[in-house]
């Protein structure tokens, strides 16, 4: 292993590219590489982002208060997420009287016995219309009980979207420092996004911050 690459330094900080020329060096981590079943690339990588985050955390780099990672917010912006996060409404009751097997398997029979009847007389109206106001069926369709149960499921779902907002606030709101690349943060600013709360721009703005330049202090 003579090199992974040319020597050279992107002043983006996008990439870092090394070339390692001393054997020793190189010996050690592979031999550091393999006790871990590593690849020696790929023990690089782990060794060099575990201290990359430990130098970041330390310098604060991308780490803020939770105050001020919201004050990264327009007031505008934030004001339209604290209303989407109470945005909850009243779920409707489920429409009562939802008959028994029994009084179903009543109301089928009657039905079907009387459509077999060609000149139903008054008496055997009566009669069957007697069955049907027996059971609850008849009233219990009438109920509109798809609509009902749409109601409801539009109720769940807008409170659903609601809570998701609320608990993103509740969580992000209690830490006391935010790191702006934690998975927490880009997937809630992605969901802000995704309910047209933010700009598609503004995630990178919000959590942009001062990198340090290469061969800087």
């Amino acid at each position: 292993m003579t090199s992974s690459s040319s020597s050279s330094t992107d002043l983006t900080m996008e990439t870092l590219s090394l070339t390692l020329t001393n054997t020793r060096v190189i010996d050690g981590l592979i031999f550091a590489a393999n006790s871990a079943g590593m690849t020696p690339e790929g023990y690089a990588e782990w060794l060099l982002t575990k201290d990359g985050h430990r130098f970041a955390d330390a310098n604060s780099y991308g780490v803020v208060t939770s105050a001020g990672f919201f004050a990264r917010f327009t007031p505008t912006e934030y004001a339209d997420v604290l209303a989407a996060s109470v945005d909850t409404v009243v779920v409707p009751e489920p429409i009562g009287g939802v008959p028994t097997a029994k009084e179903q398997q009543m109301y089928d029979d009657a039905v079907a016995a009387y459509a077999l009847l060609e000149n139903p007389t008054a008496e055997e109206t009566a009669m069957y219309e007697a069955i049907i106001a027996m059971t609850s069926v008849a009233s219990y369709v009438a109920a509109s009980t798809a609509e009902n149960q749409a109601e409801i499921d539009a109720a769940e779902a807008q409170n659903a979207k609601a809570n998701e907002i609320k608990a993103l606030l509740d969580e992000l709101t209690a830490a006391e420092r935010v790191a702006l690349d934690d998975q927490r943060v880009t997937d809630g600013l992605a969901l802000l996004v995704s309910r047209s709360l933010l700009g598609a721009e503004r995630p990178a703005e919000i959590t942009a911050y001062e990198r340090p330049s290469p061969g800087g202090e």
